[in-house]
């Protein structure tokens, strides 16, 4: 051992103060029992396994895994002085609890004393093994892919299975990442392996993995348990046997057909996020392989059915550039314009030969359209036939793209011969049709908006007149309360000043007096509630609320129907003339309930909200009759609630009556202008 700190040498305390002052990662060997001293920034490379055991501990205890490499290393430079120098170097050394593949890219010099001799071995290092990684794994997804010479292009697109089996091989390329893989195709609920690099078939055994569930739910999962599987499954180039693999899907959006990847995890690597994306890139990579064959494949089938279809079309299908080239006419159009395969082939029949001037510039406005937006509109033109024949054909065309990159343009040709002829039988009848439907329509027109104008009218007399009536009751109100009211209060006071004046001279006198007083008080009473109910000034002098109370406190009393108002303690003043509106359809609504429900009760209930008022006036009488609902709504019957809507309608609120054996319910919606 070194002793007691004050013993070590000069060169050693240079060298370990050197050391421990450096944030680079070094390390040091020293004297014959290579006694070790590290600084902090070589700690997280030996994670907690070895520290802080490893301070002050002989090199081969500490290093037993890897001395086999280091250790000759540490003799060439104790016994011979020789440096050394290793990049992205592997030396796997026990961390995370097991041995761990680890990269360094270090150096070994000698450290001498005053003398020269050699004391101690110093490491200068980096851990690369991230670096490595990345290179490693990048290198492996770039090789995935579909080799130029394994396309035939004389032949049609591969098979599926094949095409898998090929692109899965490519993966035994990097066994330290990937000890082994399986790829599985699932359709149809059949499930076929389709590929492997697996080091023992029965890895490859679908029945030992959650396909299925893996491939429903696209969910990846991590398997612990593959010794329980399978025992020992040992791969190259680790001696360790694979205990986990990682199971997850190819997303191939639209596709028939699902793929799940099977891949084993390395025993020398945590399993760490970027193991995770190295694992889900490969599987992108994979799936958009796989999705893009299976494109190819669904592309070649649904060519050969296209042409299938087009050869049996009674229609025309044809194909060709915008240029005038006719590549393609489908059989049943190529003989209604009378040419040949043979002649369609040499590039004697073009679509511009085959077109008449009048529709040079129809046909010019398609081709811009098709190549400003792949498609033009549905328009009519004709074809000239062999034997010159015009052959009238409604076409639409769009642009198609071909494996070789260059454009062309499908178009659909319906032949209209057939129906020309009927068209111009039926153009005169429509003529004749159109011209008899024009004058009724105007008629039509002319009668609803004549009848729109009377209700215009209708609806602007009958504002007209509510407002003169509140006018007029307004007037009458005032003529009551200021002129017949001061006159019976005069004639109060000289019917008192009569009976006194009588009392000493004849009691008949006197008591008719006192009479006629009497009368005269409840007359002026009368006139008074008269010239309320006509308008009430406390609507205009305090507001809605307290106008109304006094008119159910007054109904109540005449008609001995209770009345119960609910109203919001926030209500305030409203509009004037929407206060009138709103005690007025109360007013019309008790009159109603009074004369006609034979209700023990009544209820008003006013709600405030943002910008509109609504109120409700109920009763639990014996309800409107289903009749008499009918002719309200047809307008046959009710003045009374006709006024009422047209009031409300013109606030441009809603009125609703509700009505059976329970009682009725007048809703009211009014908007707060």
């Amino acid at each position: 051992m070194l002793g007691p700190v004050d013993t070590w040498s000069n060169t050693l305390l240079t060298t370990v103060n050197m050391l421990l002052a450096s944030r680079h990662p070094m390390f040091l060997w020293w004297g014959p029992d290579l006694i070790q001293f590290y600084n902090d920034g070589y700690r997280p490379s030996i994670r907690d396994d070895k520290h802080p055991a490893a301070v002050g501990q002989r090199g081969l205890e500490c290093w037993p895994e890897i001395w086999p490499i280091i250790g000759p290393q540490i003799e060439a430079v104790m016994e011979r002085g020789e440096s050394t120098w290793n990049l992205n170097q592997l030396v796997p050394i026990n961390r995370n609890g097991k041995l761990e593949e680890v990269y360094w890219t270090y150096s070994y010099s000698p450290v001498r004393d005053e003398d020269g001799a050699i004391q101690g071995t110093l490491v200068v290092c980096s851990e690369t093994t991230e670096q490595v990684l990345s290179e490693r794994r990048l290198r492996t997804l770039l090789g995935i892919g579909v080799d130029p010479l394994d396309q035939d292009p004389t032949t049609e697109f591969q098979p599926l299975l094949p095409f898998a089996r090929h692109i899965t091989s490519k993966l035994g390329s990097d066994p330290a990442d990937i000890p082994f893989a399986t790829l599985y195709l699932l359709t149809q609920g059949e499930i076929v392996q389709a590929g492997s690099t697996a080091c023992e078939n029965a890895v490859a055994n679908s029945e030992h993995w959650p396909l299925a569930d893996v491939a429903s739910t696209q969910t990846a999962v991590l398997l612990e348990d593959l010794q329980k599987r399978f025992g020992d499954i040992v791969c190259r180039p680790w001696p360790e046997p694979v205990k986990r693999a990682y199971v997850l899907p190819l997303r191939m959006p639209s596709s028939s057909v699902q793929a799940v990847l099977v891949c084993g995890v390395s025993p020398c690597l945590p399993f760490d996020g970027s193991y995770k994306t190295f694992f889900e890139l490969v599987g992108v990579r994979l799936a958009a392989l796989l999705q893009s064959e299976v494109h190819q494949l669904e592309i070649a089938r649904a060519a050969k059915r296209f042409r299938n279809l087009a050869e049996a079309d009674p229609f025309g299908m044809v194909i060709g550039d915008l240029s005038g080239v006719l590549n393609y006419v489908n059989p049943a159009f190529l003989n209604r314009l009378g040419y040949s395969e043979a002649e369609l082939k040499s590039g004697k029949v073009r679509w511009d030969d085959l077109t008449p001037p009048e529709y040079k510039n129809a046909d010019a406005k398609a081709v811009e359209q098709l190549r400003t937006s792949g498609r033009c509109e549905v328009y009519e033109k004709a074809y000239l036939s062999k034997d010159g024949e015009r052959v009238p054909i409604l076409i639409g065309a769009s642009v198609i793209e071909t494996p070789g990159g260059d454009s062309e343009v499908a178009a659909f040709v319906t032949d209209l011969t057939p129906l020309k002829s009927a068209q111009e039988a039926l153009h005169k009848a429509n003529e004749e049709l159109e011209m008899k439907v024009a004058e009724r329509t105007f008629e039509l027109e002319s009668e609803v908006n004549d009848r729109k104008r009377a209700e215009m009218s209708l609806r602007e007399l009958t504002g007209r007149l509510l407002r003169t009536q509140d006018q007029e009751r307004r007037h009458m109100a005032r003529e009551l309360h200021d002129h017949a009211g001061q006159t019976l209060v005069a004639l109060g006071m000289n019917l008192s000043a009569l009976r006194m004046a009588a009392e000493n001279q004849s009691p008949k006198i006197v008591a008719l007096a006192a009479e006629s007083h009497q009368l005269s008080d409840d007359l002026s009473k009368e006139i008074r509630t008269l010239s309320y109910l006509l308008h009430p000034p406390l609507l205009d002098e305090v507001g809605l609320s307290s106008a109304l109370g006094w008119y159910l406190d007054g109904f109540s009393e005449r008609s001995k129907i209770p009345v119960e108002l609910q109203l919001p303690e926030d209500l305030g003043r409203l509009p004037k003339e929407l206060e009138l509106v709103i005690f007025r359809v109360i007013q019309e609504s008790l009159t109603n309930i009074h004369r006609h429900s034979s209700s023990p009760s009544a209820k008003i209930c006013l709600v405030r909200s943002e910008g509109f008022i609504e109120f409700e006036i109920s009763d639990r009488g014996k309800g409107i009759a289903p009749g008499k609902q009918q002719e309200m709504k047809t307008a046959k019957t009710g003045v009374g609630v006709r006024g009422m809507e047209e009031r409300v309608r013109q606030f441009n609120g809603t009125l609703r009556i509700v009505s059976d054996r329970s009682g009725t319910r007048v809703l009211v919606k009014l908007p707060i202008t």
